[in-house]
């Protein structure tokens, strides 16, 4: 543990909340940390904290009597750009080892934005009320523990406990042993999947085995993790292989990583392996009856996906969970996906490649002939639903696979010598697919990689021809 007592910034609302936010600051006080009070106040400045609204908004050039008269939405605004100017002076000094702020939809608003701001490994806690909902804008692609304190005003027999647990958790999460120098490795980033599991988890293994670290992040949302973690310098290498998320951004699903999807490796120069795991699929929102209940369309076709489920091969709306349905992409689906991806990739400054398996994308995504003779691949459990019938290119080839390759050829950057575009007569979680991936990525790492390598391999051909 860390000898020194750690300092925490306590954010909050004092005109309206300076009793919770004096009580919070206490409890930490008494778990053993040094609560300096932060005032987030959009209406008055109380004139007791430790670091007033007025030295936040000076930062950003305003006054008290500026700020107090804009509406609550701008006054925000500018208080969180000054605590975030403010915690990373306080940090860059060494006076900052978490923060908690507290509130309601202000308060989380401005406490989540000084957060976010913050580098991974700084504990983070925001106690709102906000924490029962959607708190995927809060929480961003930091490590902020959203914190539900049942109500936001008013101290009590509840309250109280519920506050100094918060408190006791911030206080304990900043006194946390520091990571040893000697457990640091490189460190790869590698987008999973549970219908490619076959295929991440080799990879994982090899790569783990050659002394690198995986940072496996799940790809519906953790995809934008992934990109940020490029940018700030954290990752050495791409493994890209779950890309589900650029399905739900191209085609208009829930899961997905925002439009900075697919292009900070790119940008950043740095190696990356991309592949096609989960593409198969959509997730609209919602369960297969709420689905159908609510008579969702395709935002591609136009058509009700309940409808198209009857006239087309692999359309299936098949619950994953309770409440979450995924439905099987047509292959106008694999088309604008294949255009989101090729256009992003065709920008790439380092080492690329897109490795597409042409026998399907997933567990789910498996003919009927491939599950009898590899039953390994669905568990025994036969054929997969999103499985779209055999293509007239090659009757093993999902027709969505042969779509989407044809997008690629045609719109692929064949000038840029850094990417180079490979299709595979394999499942994706057929073991020799993933020992192409993992060859292709080891070379990258090692620094021999060349546009043009391994189009001579048995079952592998080149979308770029030389």
């Amino acid at each position: 543990m860390k000898a020194k007592k750690p300092t925490i910034v306590v954010a909050g609302i004092l005109d309206t909340k300076g009793n919770e936010i004096k009580f919070l600051a206490e409890q930490v006080r008494k778990a053993g940390g040094n609560p300096i009070i932060m005032e987030i106040s959009c209406g008055g400045e109380v004139g007791w904290a430790d670091i007033p609204v007025s030295e936040l908004i000076s930062k950003e050039g305003y006054t008290k009597d500026d700020i107090f008269k804009l509406d609550r939405i701008k006054a925000a605004d500018i208080i969180a750009k000054g605590g975030i100017k403010k915690v990373k002076e306080m940090l860059e000094e060494g006076k900052l080892d978490g923060i908690i702020a507290h509130g309601g939809a202000t308060s989380t608003f401005i406490g989540s934005k000084i957060m976010q701001s913050l580098p991974l490994g700084v504990p983070k806690i925001m106690s709102s009320t906000l924490a029962t909902g959607d708190c995927r804008p809060y929480i961003g692609t930091r490590d902020i523990a959203m914190f539900y304190p049942i109500v936001e005003m008013g101290l009590n027999k509840v309250t109280r406990k519920v506050l100094t647990n918060a408190a006791a958790m911030i206080v304990g999460g900043s006194m946390a042993p520091s990571v040893g120098k000697e457990e640091i490795k490189p460190l790869i980033g590698c987008t999973i999947l549970g219908v490619v599991a076959p295929c991440t988890e080799r990879a994982s293994r090899h790569f783990e085995s050659r002394g690198y670290d995986l940072i496996n992040l799940h790809a519906v949302g953790g995809g934008a993790s992934l990109e940020e973690l490029i940018r700030d310098g954290e990752i050495v290498g791409s493994l890209d292989i779950a890309t589900h998320e650029m399905t739900d951004l191209a085609c208009g699903g829930e899961m997905h990583a925002g439009p900075s999807r697919l292009t900070a490796a790119g940008e950043m120069g740095i190696p990356q392996v991309v592949s096609t795991g989960g593409l198969d699929f959509l997730g609209p929102g919602g369960n297969r009856s709420q689905i159908i209940e609510r008579k969702l369309r395709s935002k591609v076709t136009g058509g009700l996906f309940e409808e198209e489920e009857k006239k087309f091969q692999g359309r299936s709306i098949v619950n994953r969970t309770p409440n979450a349905a995924a439905v099987g992409i047509l292959p106008e689906e694999a088309q604008k996906v294949a255009g989101a991806m090729v256009t992003r990739l065709n920008k790439v400054k380092g080492p690329t490649a897109l490795v597409v398996p042409m026998r399907g994308w997933g567990e789910y995504d498996i003919s009927e002939e491939m599950a009898r003779t590899n039953p390994s691949l669905t568990k025994g459990k036969g054929p997969g639903p999103y499985w779209d019938g055999g293509s007239t290119v090659n009757p093993n080839w999902s027709k969505r696979a042969v779509a989407f390759v044809e997008v690629v050829k045609k719109f692929v950057d064949r000038t840029n010598p850094n990417l180079d575009v490979l299709i595979c007569d394999r499942h994706i979680n057929e073991p020799e697919f993933a020992d192409l991936l993992i060859t292709i990525f080891d070379e990258m790492l090692r620094g021999v990689w060349k546009k043009g390598m391994h189009r001579d391999k048995d079952k592998v051909e080149s979308y770029i021809p030389e």
